[in-house]
């Protein structure tokens, strides 16, 4: 760890105009950092809620329709849009991504020396003041970015309101089940904005000239998702016990032990995964690979320990809620 000499030193280094040769070094390091800042939650955030955000776009008119409160007939969808989509909202996504890593990880060298050593500040890449810098000027750019690029600056106001409740007023720390309510009440803002920024992106009438709004039926699968967020979000402090117990953070495994949680995970996984697709009442071979692999993360919950395979065990549990968020168009189109 740096000294506060070192740090004072390396923040006033910071602040020196890079001469012109060393631009190039600047510049690879800047992103290197931002990619080290926001690798480990990608997959819990941008991938998921990317998915969301296109699969829920293909249903057409089932869940957007337009601000005049009709539900637009969805043009034939053009696949050669679908990397204008997914571009648009994997921006959206990981700039708003960034904004809560800026605003968490500054406050989190102790826990991230132990669970995450390789983000810039336990490896001495950036110092907690540098970041906080970082976080005043990424803020406003991602909001203006958001509305005005986007048109979605109320969902990135609002999940910068929730980052600002997890991290400076400690909701992430005193007591697992608001942090889980938290998060899912940000999976909610993003969820909603993945869709809006994907509709929007793709050739459908709703996108030709009206702002994207989202049905009442899009509204019910949204909250689903917040309820299967809100009930298991916390399979991803399994991995994390040894930081969040430096850190003085009640995380599920460190006030009720592993095995509880692990059931606490599991009961939940199981029950979304037939909920979901009964909601969709989807065809017997979706409604198989959907609920085959919920008992495999399920399982694992109860049955598999350990940093390793509970870090997998959270990867798999990060690809079932993928899992899920394909169903829509998969029943629309059968």
């Amino acid at each position: 760890m740096l000294s506060s000499t070192d740090e004072d030193r390396s923040d006033a280094d910071s602040t020196t105009l890079t001469p012109f040769w060393r631009v190039p070094e600047f510049v690879y390091n800047a992103i290197y950092n931002l990619y080290l800042i926001t690798v480990d939650d990608s997959p819990t955030f941008v991938v998921p809620n990317t998915v969301f955000g296109v699969s829920a776009a293909f249903t057409g008119s089932m869940l957007i329709r337009n601000d005049d409160g009709k539900n637009p007939t969805a043009s034939p969808l053009l696949w050669k849009m679908l990397g204008h989509a997914i571009l648009r909202t994997v921006l959206f996504n990981w700039a708003n991504l960034l904004i809560f890593d800026l605003a968490n990880q500054r406050q989190a060298s102790i826990e991230d020396k132990l669970n995450k050593p390789w983000r810039p500040i336990p490896s001495d890449r950036m110092t907690a003041k540098q970041m906080r810098y970082w976080l005043i000027v990424a803020l406003p750019l991602v909001l203006s970015f958001s509305h005005f690029c986007l048109r979605v600056g109320a969902e990135s106001s609002i999940l910068a309101i929730l980052t600002w409740i997890y991290n400076d007023l400690g909701a992430g720390d005193d007591n697992w089940i608001l942090r889980n309510l938290v998060i899912a009440c940000a999976f909610k803002v993003y969820n909603m904005g993945s869709l809006k920024v994907a509709a929007s992106s793709m050739p459908v009438d709703v996108a030709l000239g009206h702002p994207v709004r989202i049905s009442n039926l899009g509204y019910t699968w949204v909250l689903m998702i917040s309820g299967v967020i809100f009930t298991t979000m916390h399979v991803q402090d399994l991995k994390d016990v040894a930081g969040d117990r430096a850190r003085g953070r009640r995380s599920a495994p460190i006030v009720f032990g592993r095995v509880i949680t692990g059931w606490s995970i599991a009961v939940p996984v199981v029950f979304w995964s037939i909920m979901c697709v009964r909601f969709w009442t989807t065809h017997i071979p979706i409604m198989l690979v959907c609920v085959v692999f919920g008992v495999i993360v399920a399982w694992r919950c109860v049955r598999r320990s350990g940093r390793v395979a509970d870090r997998l065990t959270w990867q798999l549990w990060c690809a079932w809620t993928a899992v899920l968020y394909i169903i829509p168009p998969l029943s629309v189109w059968q």
